[in-house]
């Protein structure tokens, strides 16, 4: 016959155990649906995607043949001029462009890596793979992007953001989040 402490601990132990199954379930249905929703890009299992054909907007945005915008990963190009700004970053916001346009149309396997999440504005955010490099680590390898993994993290691609950040050389304009900063014009 269990003495009488020994009685009042095991049902502690028994009113615990309780009380923690439940929370413990809620919280791995929390953690799958916001994996499930993308908000947790470690969790989500990337997609690789053939492409046939990809539109250059700028140096970072693309559009996808069925009208889905896509910005690139692990770089940030310069800008062009756009009513939101006072200026642009010519040459180098158009040699970005073309860089891009160019790597695209003489690439034999073109793809696109993504979890699915997007940016602020809808964007899909993902690499663009050409012939299985990412043209994001083409462009900051030819000076035309900056690096963002010290800015913005890894994207959930850890290795495709340092490969991008080895081989990013030096570049001739200021970082375009830095200017986007300086030249954001006030909205009237």
């Amino acid at each position: 016959m269990p003495t009488w402490p020994g009685a009042c601990a095991g049902l502690f132990m028994k009113r615990r155990l309780t009380r923690a199954i439940p929370l413990l379930l809620l919280a791995s249905l929390w953690l799958g649906l916001a994996a499930r929703r993308g908000n947790f890009g470690h969790l989500a299992r990337p997609r690789l995607e053939p492409l046939v054909s990809l539109e250059v907007l700028d140096g970072d945005t693309y559009r996808l043949p069925g009208g889905d915008l896509v910005r690139l990963l692990s770089v940030d190009t310069p800008e062009r001029g756009a009513p939101w700004f006072e200026g642009d970053q010519e040459p180098w916001a158009s040699q970005a462009s073309d860089f891009a346009r160019a790597r695209i149309a003489r690439t034999a396997r073109l793809e696109l890596l993504t979890l699915d999440e997007r940016d602020a504005h809808g964007r899909l955010l993902a690499h663009v793979l050409v012939d299985g490099e990412p043209l994001a680590a083409l462009l900051a390898e030819a000076g035309l992007a900056a690096p963002t993994l010290t800015r913005f993290g890894d994207g959930g691609f850890p290795e495709q953001a340092r490969d991008v950040a080895r081989r990013a050389r030096a570049t001739a304009f200021e970082p375009p989040w830095r200017w986007r900063r300086r030249h954001r014009r006030e909205h009237e």
